[in-house]
């Protein structure tokens, strides 16, 4: 599949509607507030935020939701998150201003851009 250019609330839209899956295999979100602030003040500078990695497959795969919430998805197939985890979840959870699920609490994320 060749490289594709797509847009941060693209994504994050594509977590909503549960599009997007992570693999069973795939670690929990582990990210601290100190990383998402971070991350946003790396991409309000234009610094480059690394690669996300996504596998499409018509099969079925065992998947779980990200830490943030997700619709059930009506989609044929997966879109699987290889790479790119903690900086999605972080992004959908401060762009749609929701908390992230650690270790079954949920826990707010004091950067909201609603």
């Amino acid at each position: 599949m060749p490289k594709i250019d797509t847009t941060v609330g693209n994504l994050v839209e594509m977590i909503r509607n549960g599009e997007l899956r992570l693999p069973e295999m795939q670690r929990r979100y582990v990210w601290p507030a100190t990383r998402v602030r971070d991350l946003l003040d790396s991409l309000y500078r234009g610094y480059p935020s690394g690669t996300i990695l996504v596998w499409e497959t018509d099969k079925e795969m065992p998947v779980r939701d990200l830490a943030v919430s997700q619709t059930e998805s009506p989609f044929k197939g997966h879109k699987m998150l290889l790479d790119g985890q903690q900086r999605l979840t972080s992004l959908s959870a401060v762009v749609r201003g929701e908390p992230v699920t650690v270790r079954g609490r949920k826990n707010p994320l004091r950067y909201s851009l609603t």
